[in-house]
């Protein structure tokens, strides 16, 4: 049995190929995330690499990434800068009304911000996967992304809290979390967040 698990070909020596495979795959995306304007790509090629990974048709990671970055520069980047846009009218909007006081009129304002917000962050979660994924226009792309958001809201709900709890035992434990992040934070929510999009996107292949 020990024999098995040692095998260079047994679940010992796949874990360790795979956890490096996510090692490397997390270092390129954030060093392609530096200039900003470049995260849309990155964040498109991340989902596409982490997308075979989850069905097993795993590849090169380093030149698959970088064929996906090339592949969707152009739409990546415009999507990014419509939602980056977007992310500080809201994070403008929220600083002006927390600080405005009480009353009925901001309390239903901050509701109704709050509402739009979540619309905004499930069209930032499916968005670039969807990207990835199919070849489409950058509308539809954005409107399939929202539609699919709501369709499928239960499993939203969980892409949600994998992309946001991370963060907030980030805020509160920086000194131990921050070094996971760098290592492989970025790429195993996007493996794990990969075998739920692929559940998803699975109808959507066998109608095309």
């Amino acid at each position: 049995m020990n024999g098995r698990i040692f095998d260079l070909n047994g679940p010992f020596f796949g874990f360790l190929d795979r956890l490096s495979d996510l090692i490397i795959l997390n270092v390129i995306f954030i060093i392609c995330c530096f200039p900003v304007f470049t995260v849309g790509a990155s964040l498109s090629a991340l989902s596409a690499v982490t997308r075979k990974m989850a069905a097993k048709e795993d590849g090169y990671v380093v030149k698959g990434f970088f064929r996906y970055f090339r592949q969707n520069f152009r739409q990546a980047t415009v999507i990014w800068l419509i939602m980056m846009f977007f992310g500080m009218f809201f994070a403008l909007d929220f600083k002006i009304l927390s600080g405005s006081g009480q009353g009925a009129v901001l309390t239903v304002a901050r509701m109704i911000l709050v509402a739009l917000f979540m619309v905004y962050f499930f069209e930032f979660l499916y968005v670039f996967p969807l990207l990835a994924r199919f070849d489409n226009s950058i509308i539809n792309t954005m409107r399939n992304a929202l539609l699919l958001s709501v369709k499928n809201l239960p499993w939203t709900i969980i892409l949600s809290l994998l992309a946001v709890i991370p963060y907030i035992a980030l805020y509160y434990y920086i000194r131990f979390i921050m070094p996971v992040f760098v290592l492989g934070g970025f790429s195993i929510i996007s493996l794990v967040s990969s075998y739920i999009f692929n559940r998803l996107f699975a109808p959507l292949i066998k109608e095309q």
